[in-house]
């Protein structure tokens, strides 16, 4: 590989610090002039992301909440940075899949997300709404979630997270949210005891995760399995 190559290369995979990621755009392109910075890690080996350098106003929307981990063989995590309020990003299923994630993890209100990325809380809706028919699983079971349709939801979420399970390099980033996706679409179909293996495949990932530790809980209570849920709670 010629010299040129492989510094453009790095500059691409490479955060200012900390884990390599894959920097791309609204229209699944690579920025130019875009810098992503990790700091830390903190104790379960976790990084945070922030954009240190960018043309324009722009917004790291992906991993949704900002963290990132080593990935689990030779690969880069992906991270998706958007300009505020531009338009052909709600036209991306994985850029409004990114959004969504924790509107519907129930995390964070859909007027903050609409705030943050400069968009309308209607735009955003009518956006999620339309994964329902994308062909990627974890857009679409998004979707699907969105809509209602938890059955259905589940097909694609299960498919979504199996495929970040057996890639060569596990990003755990990509895991866990779709490992939290799943399960809440498995709580909500009322399979609890599969949701609750589906919230322990994602605090496999995030151990100290509260919400993950607390779906858990909530799962195997309403599986019936009280001991169970008080331990998963940190009760016992």
């Amino acid at each position: 590989m010629k010299l040129a190559s492989f510094v453009l290369l790095a500059g691409m995979l490479l955060a200012a610090s900390g884990v390599p990621v894959d920097v791309t755009d609204a229209r699944g392109k690579k920025p130019g002039g875009v810098t992503v910075e990790a700091s830390g890690p903190d104790a379960e080996g976790w990084w945070s992301l922030r954009i240190i350098k960018s043309k324009g106003d722009a917004v790291l929307i992906w991993p949704w909440d900002s963290v990132a981990k080593q990935p689990d063989g030779p690969g880069p995590v992906p991270v998706i940075v958007i300009a505020r309020g531009e338009a052909k990003a709600l036209e991306n299923p994985r850029v409004v899949a990114a959004i969504a994630t924790p509107v519907v993890l129930g995390l964070r209100p859909m007027a903050d997300a609409a705030s943050a990325t400069g968009f309308t809380t209607d735009a955003i809706r009518q956006a999620i709404r339309g994964l329902a028919g994308a062909e990627d699983p974890f857009a679409k079971g998004i979707g699907l979630l969105d809509s209602g349709k938890p059955e259905e939801a589940v097909d694609e979420l299960a498919k979504a997270l199996r495929e970040r399970q057996r890639q060569l390099t596990r990003v755990p980033s990509e895991i866990f949210p779709a490992a939290m996706l799943y399960g809440r679409a498995l709580t909500a179909a009322n399979k609890f005891d599969l949701a609750a293996v589906a919230y322990l495949t994602a605090l496999k990932v995030r151990p100290s995760d509260e919400n993950a530790r607390m779906s858990r809980a909530d799962a195997l209570t309403k599986a019936g399995k009280a001991e169970a849920a008080a331990e998963a709670a940190g009760k016992r």
